[in-house]
């Protein structure tokens, strides 16, 4: 039976924010964290594209990094694809960002995969490809070629993709200090879990 995977992208600087956007806090455990054990709960193995970081290690997870690294995100989904030894099989792909993983993960496992795969569409119109579900053959030949700095949209856009309707609280994420105060994030004790 074909497996199925995650992957977690993190492993960008975090320029806006100022610190690490996996580290964040929501209540006890770090955006990372959660977005981690939503995956778990719908993949065999999690795939963090990622600096190796205690607060999502877990039995079934590991961790890549593009080489060099700051290749953007979609160098970061190819790094993980990389390390997949299968042919066949899922993949639900996710922001480290996202503000609430498990719901994000709920809408992508509610639907059937016809095509390529699935993805959330925001209340704006714009498809959420960082929040999808895909056909892993279908996700690697998107990313042939040259995946340094290349765009996610022109990487996805070549994909027939069910586009399912989300609330913005879904597919939001926080990419400065402000948003993330907005949304009741609080940053990590200095040296506390680093990656």
């Amino acid at each position: 039976m074909p497996e199925t995977w995650g992957v977690l992208l993190g492993g960008g600087r975090s320029s806006r924010m100022g610190t690490d956007k996996l580290r964040l806090l929501d209540g006890d455990a770090s955006l990372g964290s959660r977005a981690v054990d939503a995956l778990l709960a719908v993949a065999d193995r999690v795939i963090v594209s990622s600096p190796e970081r205690a607060d999502v290690a877990r039995d079934g997870v590991s961790f890549v990094l593009e080489d060099p690294p700051f290749g953007g995100p979609v160098a970061g989904i190819a790094a993980a694809l990389a390390a997949i030894v299968a042919d066949d099989g899922e993949v639900y792909l996710l922001a480290g960002d996202l503000l609430a993983p498990a719901e994000v993960v709920d809408l992508l496992r509610a639907r059937d995969i016809d095509g390529d795969g699935v993805a959330l569409i925001d209340r704006e119109g714009w498809p959420q490809y960082l929040a999808g579900r895909y056909r892993l053959p279908a996700l690697r030949r998107a990313l042939a070629g040259e995946t340094r700095d290349r765009s996610v949209h022109r990487t996805f856009r070549v994909l027939d993709l069910i586009l399912v309707p989300a609330e913005k609280g879904v597919t939001g994420d926080v990419d400065t200090p402000e948003q993330a105060k907005s949304a009741g994030l609080r940053l990590p004790e200095p040296g506390a879990d680093q990656p």
